[in-house]
Order: C-alpha cells, then sequence, then structure tokens
C-alpha cells in the first residue's frame, strides 16, 4: 500500500521569507548615520575643514594688511614720521620689515595648509576642488609679495616713467 505523506518542512536551509529578507536588507543596506572616516564625504568634510580654517587664519591676520598696500600706505607711514619727529625712512622700513615677517609667516601657514589637506584626503590624490583652493591660496600669497614689492620700488623710485 502507498502512503502519501504531507511534505516535511526544511530546517535549516530554508530561505527568509520576502518580508525578513526585506527588512534585513534594509537595515544591512541603510546608509550610516555620519559618513565612515575613509568615505569620500568624510574626506571632503576634512579637506574643506582645513581650507575654512586657513582661510580664516588668512583672513584674520594677514590679508587686510595687504588689500590696500600700495605706495600712498608707506607715503602715510613716513609722513606720521615726520610729524612725530621721527626718521620717515627708519619707519618705512620698519614697517617694511613687519609686511615682509608677516608675508613669512603666511608662507609658513600656506605649508601647514598643503600638509593638512594631505594628510585629510588619506593617501588619496586632491580632488580638483581642493587643489584648485590651494592654488588660490598660493596666489593670494604671491600678489600680497607682489604689492609689497610694487609699493616699495614706487614709494623709493616714483611711479613708472616711459624708459
Amino acid at each position: 500500500m502507498s502512503s502519501t505523506s504531507t511534505p516535511r518542512p526544511r530546517r535549516g536551509g530554508a530561505g527568509l521569507g520576502p518580508g525578513v529578507a526585506g527588512r534585513a536588507f534594509t537595515v544591512v543596506g541603510r546608509a550610516p548615520r555620519s559618513p565612515l572616516p575613509w568615505s569620500q564625504e568624510s574626506v571632503d568634510d576634512g579637506l574643506q575643514s582645513a581650507l575654512a580654517d586657513h582661510q580664516q587664519l588668512v583672513a584674520g591676520q594677514w590679508a587686510e594688511a595687504f588689500e590696500d598696500l600700495d605706495e600712498d600706505v608707506l607715503g602715510e607711514v613716513a609722513q606720521e614720521a615726520r610729524q612725530d619727529g621721527q626718521d620717515p625712512a627708519r619707519a618705512v622700513d620698519v614697517f617694511v620689515r613687519s609686511l615682509v615677517r608677516q608675508l613669512e609667516d603666511w608662507k609658513r601657514a600656506d605649508a601647514v595648509l598643503a600638509k593638512a589637506l594631505d594628510e585629510a584626503a588619506l593617501g588619496r590624490a586632491l580632488p580638483v576642488w581642493a587643489a584648485d583652493a590651494l592654488a588660490a591660496e598660493q596666489g593670494r600669497l604671491w600678489g600680497a609679495r607682489q604689492a609689497l614689492l610694487e609699493a616699495v620700488a614706487r614709494h623709493h623710485h616714483g611711479g613708472p616713467a616711459p624708459w
């Protein structure tokens, strides 16, 4: 006599039902609440933070000193020294030397920025936007240096004259 029995449910190899599998995937596949430290988003945040800190430092300490620098500023320093009974050449020299020291500090800060960006990139190449921002910061430093050189040259030798 043949008997038919109802199939037994499998144990061990049974798959998860669609509801359970879907919930398990949403738990595992969900994006983390904060970016992982090695993710590109986290790297970008670190790069932006380093740039913002540097730009705040530059704006607070050096950018104002070089913003409107020209021969008139040096002339004003000399005029004030004359009014105070001091040597105007010495006053201009002291002022220019202080600006040169500020440029050196700014240059060191740019080197620190470059190192901070390299560290924040976690061994990856800098994204184009970060490399461009670094180049722009270095351009600002170069522009400040050029403004100082031109101001000194024009203060001592007058404005540009035809050859």
